[in-house]
């Protein structure tokens, strides 16, 4: 949001015509963090540090979605992890973008719209739609790792590269679809900015942006991530346990000439998958307990008392987002024979990998 004091709010569908003016008083209670100290965070975090990452990020991406379609799609688990990494990716651009605008020197710069208010609907909730489809993604690949570590002769004859596709589109479209609301609620509209002495784009709201955004945020904030969180952890724990299981009974049985169900292939992958969604609960983590806190402290927000604490926080919880999303091309080459192989392919670099039992 702007600086500014000074908002809009529009009732009804004509913004032009039925614009009105009101004060909104932003209590600043935060004797913590200075507003110098939030504009160096901002610049330090935001547009550098974050940025740098989301940048190295976005190529890692292009290349994990060349790497998944030159291997096919045959294969339920590239179907998953193309979905994830295209998520991935729109995280990480709608980033730079809103980093972009979260520059001071950007936003003050001779632009015809002030950064941080058009960024709310340009960078800010495309983001928050891509993070959740990101979680329900993850939820559902380790949900299916467990399905077929635990009952795997089961799994396979339900769990193909059509039905895991067509759960992913749903997943995309019911997650950015359910953002729809904001864009009804905030609009953007020339305003005039007394302390900059400028007319420029910036938000305008409805009346009931308030009670809408409300129901948004126990939707976006609280029930996806959190039930997606949860999920993640229940089935990383429960691979973990079970890929534990099957070491030692492999190794009690092999004298025995005995074997179970589970491949080779599968419990490589669901090492694979282990490692994902560790890598997934390691950086969210943060965020989760920052949204636990914004629920205790309603001031704990970008227009509340405490505002500069929470562009502070945000930023070292983004830093962590945008590595989720941009390391997993190194789980990928270093735990999956057949992506470090047309990897190389890609780049030119000999070397014999060994394909067998992978994926």
């Amino acid at each position: 949001m702007s600086e500014a004091n000074k908002t809009e709010t529009v009732g009804g569908d004509n913004v032009s015509d039925t614009t009105t003016h009101h004060v909104v008083a932003v209590r600043v209670i935060d004797g913590l963090v200075s507003d110098d100290m939030r504009l160096i965070f901002q610049i330090v975090n935001f547009a550098t540090i974050c940025q740098l990452i989301d940048v190295f990020g976005t190529v890692t991406n292009v290349i994990n979605l060349i790497v998944f379609v030159r291997l096919g799609f045959n294969d339920p688990v590239n179907v998953s992890l193309f979905g994830l990494a295209l998520s991935d990716l729109g995280c990480l651009v709608t980033l730079i973008w809103l980093n972009t605008c979260f520059n001071p020197l950007f936003n003050q710069s001779d632009i015809p719209f002030e950064a941080m208010e058009v960024q709310y609907l340009t960078a800010g909730w495309p983001h928050v739609s891509f993070t959740r489809i990101t979680s329900w993604i993850t939820a559902c690949i380790t949900f299916e790792r467990c399905l077929c570590i635990t009952v795997p002769l089961k799994v396979k004859t339900i769990v193909t590269s059509k039905r895991v596709g067509v759960i992913i589109l749903i997943i995309y479209i019911i997650l950015i679809a359910s953002t729809g609301p904001v864009y009804y609620v905030n609009r953007f509209a020339w305003k005039f900015y007394p302390d900059r002495n400028r007319t420029l784009i910036g938000l305008v709201f409805t009346e009931d942006r308030e009670a809408i955004e409300k129901i948004l945020f126990a939707i976006h904030s609280v029930f996806i991530p959190f039930s997606a969180f949860g999920t993640v952890i229940i089935c990383t724990v429960v691979l973990v346990v079970k890929l534990n299981e099957k070491t030692k009974w492999r190794k009690a049985s092999t004298a025995q000439g005995k074997s179970d169900n589970v491949s080779n292939r599968d419990q490589k992958v669901a090492r694979m998958i282990v490692m994902i969604s560790t890598l997934f609960i390691v950086c969210f983590t943060p965020m989760t307990l920052f949204f636990v806190a914004m629920i205790v402290e309603p001031e704990l927000s970008i227009t509340g008392g405490y505002r500069n604490i929470f562009f502070i926080v945000s930023s070292f919880s983004f830093i962590l987002e945008s590595t989720n999303s941009s390391l997993n091309i190194f789980i990928y080459y270093s735990m999956s024979s057949k992506f470090k192989a047309e990897f190389n392919k890609m780049f030119c670099i000999e070397g014999k990998v060994d394909l067998k039992d992978d994926m």
